[in-house]
């Protein structure tokens, strides 16, 4: 979900409180001034006592928090330096005032909260069920999505959240009729299929005209919202069939067969592999079911046979599918055990008495007379079932129990590999460890949490929560182990908060005044309680108690204030490194170095942080006009060398080289809005070279070659219909014939030629940082093809600006495969538009030169050996090797950019930036 801005960027009258405070800002507050004029003192006494019951609280916005204690700040100095009784009666005016914007600012923030989660809620919906919707279904809540979204961006007061929280409630109720009318069009969609296939010749070719031509109907229907008109319309498709019931009947079993995928085939696909006696019957059920339906039209015995599966499919006859899995195969030797069995399956036969439970209950009474037989049973089963499990549980322990477990295993086998399956001397010694060493399998998430809390923080080993679970595994009491576990991990759930709160203490402390004993008094006597309770193994409520003491009047703005400084200060500097990466320039970097370190000093030398926080702001704003600046001069050299490369006349460059180091200039002045003001322009004005490079280096890879096909692809001339066919029949823009397919899941276009050859260019010059020279046109090798250079280099370009527009695809297709069973194709039938992308995946890959037509004395004088193009330099050094009988030394070839296009995965269209973590090779 988008994060929507804070309602004070849009809120005058919250925003003159902080402008007020800068009017009168300075860094250090006016003393209490020395009695003198009796009423004037009265007057100050009473409206300092008011502004202190003004108290700021946590639910509001960072933004909202600062800029109203900015105001008090104000208010503040203006009653210490009042020189005159009469200037109260404005003050006075004024602190009710700020009295009710912050309560009008609490309620806003509290309406804030309902709408954004009611968003959330409805994003979540809409997000759930997409995939079953036709385009226009999903293009209608879109749309939807989208005006919610800008009406929450343009959202002021409670009224306005209000009405936005009802938007986005209503949307959700209408995700749901969507989706009910989704899950009919799939059903549909497959049934309709199903039906076609049975006819042939001019019916056939009339029934999938009216098919195509009902969904574009309904499509439209469904792009408003009127879902009843859009069912209607594919429903009127019966009326193409000779039995208008046929229609019903394919859509009442698609829709059991759904059903049973859901909810009942996992379970049956067990049983029917299990050694339940009469599973055999049933194994070709849902194969012939699917036969009679798709390929006979035979829809109610297909029902039927699916109906008999469902009711076979028991959770009773799962468990006993299970617990049969406990008898090993050579217990069929024994004449009694065959006959338990027997009469287990008797009682619990399907068509017959049908009681698996019955059935369970007897063969554990058997069980429980025949323990010899049993134990025996039980080693085998430990060494043929549970070994994939006992290597996966190798996989996750650790010492010292992972050395416990390799050593009661291997003496366990090695006694029923023997056949000694004595109880006392024999394998079934060792059969209760492995059961409590197994049950260690139970609290590997639980265990995994732990390890990740004490990595994160590493303070919380120093309290010993974790010491029952580590004492149980060294002394090998592993179920001991198995239930601490969970209390182990409640404790260290809760020590992140505790610890969190106790750096936010010892943080105000550092930066309270020496001599303000009423404050620092009950605070560090605070802090060393909730110690106590902490160590004694409550670290809940000692971060509680300690939480409740730092939210009291007296000090929850300054927790507040660091708070929110810290929490800005972590998403300023991330953009700050972004930004220094695209820069590049020792200059300009020191400005944008030293205007974050004043707002960190004011933090961290003064402790002052709600005025560090304000400086972030304008730090932030400095970022926000410096960075577009550094994308665009970061292109422009990219595009520049890549001119250089290509050949391009150097008359031609030179005007705009010169106007380069005029904006360097700039740069390091900084002016850095000039800078991007010349740099834009440069960028502009290099389109036409662009476009006439990027076409000679396309048309050059593409010699002889599978390269070149980059901007036929994902050129700016490429337009948004030739990308939406290729999601949705895979033929690409490029193909050279009608059967061409090239399927993907996000066709893309670059927005201009300057995009792509820049990305070329810049993924050329780290690959050249990497000891790839894309000019080479040999490649030195040793003598094993293993050890030889990389044939490929990739990297992804983060532009830093916007680069591209896409079209995602969604819901696939359904097609019928070779046995007339619908299934999902590789096309889509839905997709999403989504634009602003800033990074492109770009691929080099070595291609070898083509060993030429020659006569060689290898394998024998006078040999005749025809041109030949290999696929890699295995492939030429192989063929080579025939050639001359020995390897070669180099390998002569050139480099081409196989590949690239802009990268959609993890885009969020909304927020315009990428959720997925940053690839390893991305550059800058």
């Amino acid at each position: 979900m988008a994060t929507t801005p804070d309602p004070l960027a849009n809120n005058p009258a919250i925003r003159e409180w902080a402008e007020r405070f800068y009017a009168v800002k300075a860094w250090t507050m006016p003393d209490m001034p020395d009695p003198g004029d009796e009423d004037l003192d009265l007057r100050r006494k009473a409206a300092l006592a008011e502004l202190a019951k003004i108290t700021i609280p946590a639910a509001l916005s960072s933004g909202a928090r600062r800029s109203l204690a900015g105001g008090r700040k104000a208010l503040k100095k203006e009653i210490l330096s009042a020189g005159g009784a009469d200037a109260f009666d404005q003050i006075d005016s004024d602190i009710q005032k700020l009295s009710g914007q912050i309560a009008a600012q609490t309620a806003t923030a509290a309406a804030r909260d309902k709408a954004l989660a009611a968003l959330a809620a409805a994003e979540a919906k809409c997000a759930s069920v997409r995939d079953s919707l036709d385009q226009g279904a999903f293009t209608y809540l879109e749309g939807l999505i989208k005006a919610v979204h800008k009406a929450m961006a343009a959202a002021v007061t409670a009224s306005d959240f209000e009405t936005v929280e009802a938007s986005a409630k209503d949307i959700t109720a209408k995700a749901a009729a969507a989706n009910t009318y989704g899950l009919f069009f799939d059903t549909w969609t497959r049934g309709t299929l199903a039906l076609i296939a049975a006819l042939s010749g001019g019916a056939k070719d009339t029934a999938e005209a009216d098919r195509s031509a009902r969904m574009k109907t309904a499509a439209g229907h469904s792009k408003t919202g009127d879902f009843g008109a859009a069912k209607t319309a594919l429903e009127g498709w019966k009326a193409n069939l000779g039995d208008e019931g046929d229609l019903a009947k394919a859509l009442s079993f698609d829709a059991l067969l759904a059903d049973y995928m859901a909810n009942t085939h996992d379970r049956c696909d067990f049983i029917l592999s299990s050694m339940v006696p009469d599973a055999k019957d049933y194994r070709n059920h849902l194969k012939n079911a699917k036969k009679k339906a798709y390929k006979e039209q035979k829809f109610a015995e297909a029902e039927a046979l699916l109906q008999e599966l469902i009711a076979y499919s028991s959770p009773d006859r799962s468990a006993l599918a299970r617990y049969m899995r406990t008898f090993d195969a050579s217990l069929r030797a024994d004449k009694e055990f065959r006959d338990a069995l027997a009469a287990a399956d008797a009682k619990q036969k399907f068509k017959g008495t049908n009681d698996p439970a019955g059935a369970m209950a007897d063969l554990k009474v058997w069980e429980k007379a025949n323990r010899v037989l049993m134990r025996q049973s039980r080693s085998k089963q430990i060494v043929k079932a549970l070994e994939k499990k006992y290597e996966a549980l190798k996989k996750v322990l650790a010492e010292p129990e992972l050395s416990d477990l390799t050593a009661t295993w291997d003496a366990h086998k090695s006694l029923a590999d023997a056949g000694n399956f004595d109880k006392d001397a024999g394998a079934p010694q060792y059969h209760v460890k492995l059961n409590a060493l197994f049950q260690l399998l139970k609290v590997v998430d639980e265990r995994r949490e732990m390890a990740q809390i004490l990595q994160r923080y590493p303070a919380a080993a120093g309290y010993d929560v974790q010491q029952p679970v580590n004492n149980a595994l060294a002394a090998q009491k592993y179920p001991e182990a198995v239930a601490a576990v969970p209390g182990a991990l409640a404790l260290l759930r809760a020590m992140p908060a505790y610890l969190e709160a106790r750096q936010a203490a010892e943080d105000l402390l550092a930066m309270l005044p020496g001599d303000a004993d009423e404050l620092t008094g009950p605070l560090d006597a605070a802090l060393k309680a909730a110690e106590v309770t902490a160590r004694g193994g409550d670290p809940a409520k000692a971060a509680s108690d300690l939480q409740a003491v730092l939210d009291g009047t007296d000090y929850m703005d300054l927790v507040l204030a660091m708070a929110d400084y810290r929490a800005k200060l972590a998403k300023v500097e991330k953009e700050h490194s972004r930004t220094k990466k695209y820069l590049d320039l020792k200059p300009a970097e020191e400005k944008l170095d030293e205007s974050l370190k004043t707002a960190t000093d004011r933090a961290d030398s003064d402790r002052e942080y709600g005025d560090a926080f304000l400086m972030l702001d304008a730090h932030q704003k400095l970022l926000a006009e410096v960075k577009p600046m550094a994308t665009a001069r970061f292109q422009v050299q990219g595009i520049l060398k890549a001119l250089e490369r290509a050949g391009t006349d150097a008359g031609k460059l030179t005007p705009f080289k010169e106007r380069v180091a005029a904006a360097e200039d700039e740069v390091k002045i900084p002016d850095f809005a000039k800078a991007k003001t010349a740099f834009d322009s440069i960028r502009t004005d290099l389109q036409a070279l662009c476009k006439e490079a990027a076409k000679d280096c396309e048309a050059k890879d593409g010699v002889d070659s599978n390269a070149g096909h980059s901007l036929d692809r994902h050129g700016p001339d490429i337009s948004d219909e030739d990308l939406i066919q290729r999601l949705k029949t895979g033929k690409p823009p490029n193909a050279k014939t009608d059967d061409e397919r090239s399927h993907t899941g996000a066709s893309s276009k670059f927005h201009s030629p300057q995009d792509w050859l820049a990305g070329r260019e810049l993924a050329a010059q780290a690959a050249k940082a990497k000891g790839v020279e894309i000019g080479d046109t040999e490649m030195t090798v040793s003598g094993d093809p293993l050890d030889w250079p990389e044939e490929n280099f990739d990297c992804t370009v983060e532009h830093g600006r916007p680069i591209d527009k896409a079209f995602v695809g969604h819901k696939k297709h359904v097609r019928l495969d070779d046995n007339g069973e619908p299934v999902p194709d590789k096309t889509y039938e839905t997709f999403e538009e989504i634009e602003g992308l800033t990074r492109a995946y770009v691929n080099f890959i070595w291609e070898p030169e083509k060993l030429p037509a020659e006569t060689t004395d290898h394998p024998a004088p006078g040999t005749a050996h025809a041109e030949v193009k290999p696929q890699d330099n295995a492939d030429y050094a192989a063929k080579y090797q025939e050639r001359h009988g020995t390897a070669p030394a180099k390998i002569p070839g050139r480099w081409v950019m196989m590949q690239q296009y802009p990268v959609a995965d993890g885009w969020d269209n909304e927020t315009k930036t990428y959720t997925n973590a940053n690839p390893g090779n991305m550059i800058p």
